[in-house]
């Protein structure tokens, strides 16, 4: 039989009595409030103002660039994060502070050395457990700078290299002072650090220019020493070179210069031979420059005129013509001769200078050897001289820098690389306690913790809780039943027949055996590790409906705190209405088509963590699925979730089973039935995974909708 639908009761909040409550004790709020923030107040005023004042330091160089090194290639605008943080810890360095106390006189105020001689009794009683350390152990030093310490605040402004000293007390003038005393020490102490590295560098150089004097007056010695020994003195002149190079060079010019004598003599004697050969005075300076040749040329030329002016009057064969003629022929044969004697000069004059040129080939053949052996000497004096030259060079800059050290320290001139931007003002207003925003936020506090204290006092009470009553949709009711998993069936047209829910009714008896069951096969699943398991029925089930069988093994999986998802690929829409979403919802072929993303497919089971996805609004057909994409989208679902349960009929097996490591058959007949045994068949020929068994016993059909339908035993195989 059906039973009638059994409300739900629930309970909710009733707003309105909560507000009442609150209404009600509003007087009491309010008298609260005002004693906490007039507590607040008081305690506030009786506390001893501190003030705070802070002074601003840049750090930047100190130095002009009149003054600075001419040495120094040091970025001077450049300054990293790192240097400017080790400037705020110089400022908090403990010889600072001691300077500053001692500057201050700190030790006399009581705010900085209170008095040791009566300690609290807290202090007293941690002391003697070793929790704390008593004041009156510690020096006064110690005393004073742990209070300066607390009280002062040093910090760098972000992406900037300005560095802010906050001090507080409670004396604003103090405050004042302290922190433009930290800021004139930290300077004062840069400076002074700078005036002894100064000073030691100076004393360093001292030391090292006479240690450099000495050496480079003994690598000038070795120099001299050298060039001595070897003769390689310089010649002098713009270009320095040694007497060999020179004498060598010299006679190379002098042997260009005779050559060049031998060769225009040999040309004239050329010139005059061939004039002679000719009989004929040759046409050349040197010929016709001598004066003999010149004086006997002038008498030819006045018997040749005279012989002209006698030949009007005289014939040829006429005694005075032939010896007028007579004449002249003597006078070019005394030409003639001259000409020769010249040509012997000539001659004389190129073996000369023949016999020179050998000379000078002889000496520039002993030269050569001579300056071959001065060039080697010479590398090792040039070796020796740039010793001599570093060593100078070394003295001389180790003396510019000592003249330039002992300037600066003579002077005093060492400005430190920060300076003071603003300088601590005395404070007007006190930074602790601030009285009104402090009392208005403890105002605030004890309103909201007072308004919270009514209201869970009054819901611990339950009074403002009202109950209401959800009728739910038809269930069917087994009497004395106990809840179990079970499954559902829908017959082919969909509609329902008989329906075991989510959480089934089952005989007393029976659920043990289901239960065991169902906890073995997802023991079994977790314990291998498979994460894709094939759930299929066995054939020749009732055609009436089909077992749940997916939907029940999700379910114990979830138990065992796995995440679990399943997907539907039988497409009766039975796991959707089991799991409580409906039938009509998108799914894995809406997912497959590119007409929905995962988040639009993916449902949560009402009675369990597990999630689903439908078989979608669309028909699934194993044989137009692209194996490569169906694969990408179960390893998707793989990488999420611990197990993916895919529930399939007959037509999928060789599509999901090779890539299963598990699969549950579900059966309502025995292990040993055929109809079993062929379901295990059609799965092994396909697969290699293990093989698990659910044998669920079939419920008789009742005619009416919605009525219950038992299983009899499960057990898992």
């Amino acid at each position: 039989m059906v039973s009638s639908p059994a409300p739900n009761s629930d309970v909710e909040i009733d707003f309105r009595a909560l507000t009442s409550v609150v209404w009600k004790r509003w007087p009491y709020i309010l008298l609260f409030v005002v004693v906490v923030a007039a507590g607040v107040y008081v305690t506030l005023s009786r506390i001893a103002p501190v003030y705070k004042s802070e002074a601003t330091l840049l750090i930047t160089p100190g130095e002009s660039d009149l003054t600075r090194s001419a040495q120094s290639t040091t970025d001077t605008t450049a300054m990293d994060q790192q240097a400017i943080t080790s400037q705020v810890q110089l400022i908090r360095s403990r010889d600072l502070a001691l300077a500053v106390a001692t500057r201050l006189n700190l030790a006399a105020k009581p705010e900085f050395d209170p008095k040791s001689a009566n300690p609290s009794v807290l202090s007293r009683a941690l002391s003697k457990l070793g929790v704390g350390k008593s004041e009156s152990t510690l020096s006064v030093d110690d005393r004073v700078l742990g209070a300066y310490f607390r009280k002062l605040t040093v910090f760098a402004v972000e992406n900037s290299r300005i560095i802010n000293i906050d001090f507080a007390s409670t004396d604003p003038k103090l405050a004042a002072d302290a922190a433009n005393a930290i800021a004139e020490e930290y300077l004062a102490q840069q400076s002074a650090a700078l005036h002894t590295t100064t000073a030691d560098a100076a004393q360093w150089l001292s030391d090292q220019i006479v240690d450099l004097r000495q050496k480079v007056q003994t690598a000038e010695a070795r120099v001299e020493d050298f060039r001595s020994e070897n003769d390689l003195f310089d010649a002098g002149g713009t270009t320095p070179t040694t007497l060999p190079q020179q004498q060598l060079a010299d006679l190379n010019t002098e042997l260009s210069k005779v050559r060049a004598e031998r060769a225009d003599a040999e040309s004239k004697a050329a010139q005059i031979r061939a004039g002679l050969a000719l009989n004929t005075v040759p046409n050349m300076v040197d010929v016709l420059n001598s004066p003999l040749i010149q004086n006997l040329v002038g008498q030819e030329v006045a018997l040749r005129s005279q012989i002209a002016q006698l030949n009007a009057t005289l014939l040829p064969g006429h005694p005075k013509m032939k010896e007028l003629n007579a004449q002249v022929g003597d006078l070019d044969q005394q030409i003639l001769g001259e000409a020769r004697k010249i040509l012997e000069s000539v001659d004389a004059e190129s073996k000369a200078t023949a016999a020179r040129e050998g000379e000078i080939n002889d000496a520039l053949t002993k030269m050569k050897a001579t300056t071959a052996t001065a060039n080697d000497a010479g590398v090792e004096l040039r070796a020796l001289e740039r010793e001599a030259a570093a060593e100078r060079d070394l003295l001389a800059t180790y003396l510019s820098r000592y003249r330039e050290a002992v300037g600066r320290e003579q002077t005093d001139y060492l400005p430190p690389d920060a300076r003071i931007v603003s300088r601590a003002a005395v404070a007007t207003d006190p930074d602790f306690p601030k009285k009104i925003p402090m009392t208005s936020a403890a105002t605030a506090a004890a309103l909201i913790l007072a308004v919270a204290f009514l209201l869970l006092r009054e819901l611990a009470s339950g009074r403002p809780m009202r109950r209401i009553n959800n009728v739910a949709e038809p269930l069917p009711v087994v009497p004395d039943a106990v809840p179990v998993s079970g499954h559902t069936r829908w017959a082919d047209d969909h509609s329902v027949r008989r329906m075991m829910p989510s959480e089934p009714t089952l005989a007393p008896e029976m659920v043990d055996r289901v239960e065991d069951s169902l906890r073995a096969i997802a023991a079994q699943i977790v314990k291998a590790g498979e994460k894709r398991v094939l759930v299929t029925l066995a054939e020749g089930s009732d055609s009436d409906g089909r077992p749940l069988g997916a939907v029940a093994l999700g379910r114990a999986l979830a138990r065992t705190d796995a995440r679990v998802v399943l997907v539907d690929f039988r497409g009766d829409g039975a796991d959707a209405r089991s799991m409580g979403e409906g039938a009509d919802l998108p799914g894995f072929a809406d997912l497959f088509d590119g007409d929905a993303s995962f988040a639009q497919v993916i449902f949560r089971d009402r009675k369990s963590r597990v999630h689903f996805i439908p078989a979608g609004k669309k028909p699934l057909n194993a044989g137009l699925l692209d194996p490569e994409h169906l694969e990408t989208m179960l390893a998707a679902l793989t990488l999420t979730y611990d197990f993916v349960l895919i529930d399939a009929g007959d037509e999928m097996i060789a599509t999901f089973g090779p890539s299963c490591g598990m699969a549950m058959v579900v059966s309502e007949f025995a292990a040993a039935d055929p109809r079993t045994i062929g379901a295990f068949d059609r799965v092994s020929e396909v697969s290699d995974a293990e093989i698990l068994l659910l044998v669920v016993d079939p419920a008789p059909i009742r005619p009416e909708a919605g009525e219950v339908a038992s299983v009899s035993a499960g057990e898992a195989a």
